[in-house]
């Protein structure tokens, strides 16, 4: 029996979080047109947050995933503003429950729970990290994409909350806005 000549690390599965409705047919390049799980960025507004609906990421996932956003805004923001990527993980697939940070597990405006505040909330979730946006907007007929993190799951089915620190709210032209977050799998391989 032969040992492996090398370990490589490939990309994995992916998943796609937007809003099934705005998400097009022929999205950011590289990017798939299937909707994994909803949540809709359009028109979210400056300090405001929204969270998905839960998304199965199989039984048999992956150690680690690379967590991408793509978005657009209709108005130029300001320079160095930012929208933040937090996580929260769940071991039930029914959406309100199991959830971390008082997620109910649906497409919904986040405001950190009943009682709580956002920034509450929030502490409670695994911040993924940020993408910095340049000072451009939808009219320059490009999304904003980038890496915002490695996260490793904690549990089968995760939910993403999206804040909008930046000055301007999400694109909203209704015109195919590619607003989404990509969640792959790095997938560690045995290779020959």
């Amino acid at each position: 029996m032969a040992l492996p000549d090398t370990i490589k690390q490939v990309d994995g599965t992916s998943f796609i979080f937007a809003y099934d409705t705005e998400w097009p047919a022929a999205p950011t390049p590289g990017w798939s047109a299937v909707v994994n799980a909803e949540i809709d960025m359009g028109g979210l507004a400056a300090a405001a947050a929204r969270q998905s609906a839960k998304c199965d990421l199989t039984a048999n996932r992956d150690l680690e995933y690379k967590v991408e956003l793509s978005v657009e805004v209709d108005v130029d923001p300001v320079a160095a503003g930012r929208i933040d990527i937090y996580a929260g993980y769940s071991d039930s697939a029914t959406a309100a429950v199991g959830n971390p940070a008082m997620l109910n597990g649906t497409d919904s405006a986040y405001v950190g729970g009943a009682a709580g505040t956002l920034a509450e909330g929030l502490l409670q979730l695994e911040h993924v990290g940020s993408l910095v946006l340049q000072v451009k907007n939808d009219a320059d007929n490009e999304p904003q994409v980038g890496v915002v993190g490695i996260i490793r799951p904690l549990a089968r089915y995760m939910m993403i909350v999206v804040v909008n620190s930046c000055s301007q709210a999400l694109g909203a032209d209704g015109v195919a806005d590619e607003c989404a977050v990509r969640v792959t799998g790095l997938t560690i391989q045995n290779q020959d």
